[in-house]
C-alpha cells in the first residue's frame, strides 16, 4: 500500500524544491556576477597597461563638449626608434550627438613649430628631432593652424601595433580602388583591385600606398586624393565593423590583445566612457572633410602648404569644444 501523502507533508515538499530552485537561482547570480566583476576587472587593467601616465589621475573628461583625439600611427619599426609620424588623423567626437569628424593632416604639412620655425609636421613628434619633440609639441603643432581648438587626447601606435589592432578586431574589408604595387628594400605591397577582406598585414599595406602620381597628398577641385583618403576609409571601415564587439563581454579579449600596440593619455575610466557613448556608432555617424592645402615648394623643400584662411573659417569650428545648439 502507497503511504498516504497528507497536505503537510507535500507543502514541506513543495517548499524544498523552491528552496532548491532559490538557491541554484542565486548561485547562477552569484557567478555570474563575479564573472562580470572580473572581466570588468580584466577590462579596467588592461586599459591601464595603456596609458604609461602615472602622474594624472585626475578625469578633465567632459561630455558635454567636443572631445578632440589626435590618431598617430609612427614610421617605427624598432622599439627603440621613436620615429617619424606617419599618419595623423584629427578626430572630433560630439558625445551628445554621437557623431563623429576626421581630417587627416599630410604628414608633409608645413608649419610654424612652436618655438622652433617652420618644418614639416611629422618631426615634431619625434625627439632625435626637437628636444621637446614628441606628442605634445605635435598637438600645439596643430592647435597652431586651426584657431580656437583643443587637442584633448591622442592615440598612437607603430606598424606592428597597427597590425596587432587589425588582427584583434577581426580585420576589415575595405573595397581597394585600384591596383596598388610598391617593392623596395623593406617594403612589399601588391594589392589587386576591388573588395577584399584585410588582415593588419594588408590595412597597413593599404593604409601605407603612396607610390602613384598623387602620392600622399594631392589636391584639387575642392577634394583631397592619395594616402590620406585611404586612410580616413580605412578609419570609417574600422567603425561600421567593429559594433559586433561593442560590448562589456566581448572587448576584454579585443583591449588584451591590444594592450601593447597602442599608447594613449586617455585614463582608463575615460576610455570605457567614451566607448560606452559611442558603442552604437556606424559609419553613417563619421564625417570626413578634406584638409585644406595644397603641395609646393619652399625653399626648395617640399611641403604641403596649409591654407591658413579655410582651417580657421571653415574647419577650427567643426574641432571646436562648444557643440552645436541642436
Amino acid at each position: 500500500m502507497m503511504p498516504r501523502t497528507t497536505p503537510t507533508s507535500q507543502s514541506s515538499k513543495s517548499n524544498r524544491i523552491r528552496k532548491a530552485v532559490l538557491y541554484a537561482v542565486i548561485s547562477l547570480l552569484v557567478v555570474a556576477i563575479l564573472i562580470a566583476g572580473y572581466t570588468v576587472l580584466s577590462l579596467y587593467r588592461s586599459l591601464r597597461s595603456i596609458n604609461p601616465s602615472t602622474g594624472n589621475t585626475r578625469s578633465v573628461l567632459n561630455l558635454n563638449e567636443r572631445i578632440n583625439i589626435l590618431v598617430v600611427g609612427v614610421d617605427s619599426r624598432d622599439t627603440a626608434d621613436p620615429g617619424r609620424s606617419d599618419s595623423i588623423i584629427l578626430v572630433g567626437l560630439d558625445p551628445v550627438s554621437g557623431t563623429m569628424t576626421a581630417m587627416s593632416v599630410p604628414r608633409d604639412t608645413r608649419v610654424n613649430v612652436p618655438g622652433h620655425g617652420y618644418d614639416k609636421i611629422n618631426a615634431t613628434s619625434n625627439p632625435d628631432y626637437y628636444s621637446d619633440g614628441g606628442m605634445p609639441l605635435l598637438e600645439k603643432s596643430i592647435e597652431s593652424i586651426i584657431p580656437g581648438i583643443k587637442i584633448n587626447y591622442y592615440v598612437k601606435t607603430d606598424f606592428a601595433g597597427f597590425e596587432k589592432v587589425i588582427d584583434a578586431l577581426g580585420g576589415v574589408t575595405i573595397n581597394v580602388e585600384k591596383p596598388m604595387y610598391y617593392k623596395s628594400a623593406d617594403t612589399f605591397i601588391d594589392l589587386k583591385a576591388g573588395v577584399q577582406h584585410m588582415d593588419g598585414k594588408t590595412a597597413l599595406e593599404y593604409a601605407r600606398f603612396r607610390h602613384d602620381a598623387v602620392g600622399d597628398f594631392g589636391s584639387w577641385g575642392g577634394e583631397e586624393y592619395g594616402r590620406v583618403v585611404r586612410q580616413k576609409e580605412l578609419l570609417k571601415a574600422i567603425v561600421a565593423q567593429t559594433t559586433a564587439i561593442r560590448n562589456i563581454w566581448k572587448l576584454p579579449p579585443v583591449i588584451q590583445a591590444v594592450e601593447k600596440a597602442v599608447v594613449t593619455d586617455l585614463l582608463p575610466n575615460d576610455m570605457l566612457r567614451i566607448a560606452l557613448t559611442f558603442k552604437n556608432a556606424t559609419d553613417k555617424q563619421v564625417t570626413t572633410v578634406p584638409f585644406p592645402g595644397e603641395p609646393g615648394y619652399v625653399d626648395g623643400i617640399s611641403y604641403v602648404i596649409p591654407d591658413l584662411g579655410v582651417l580657421q573659417s571653415k574647419i577650427a569650428p567643426l574641432f571646436r569644444p562648444a557643440l552645436p545648439s541642436n
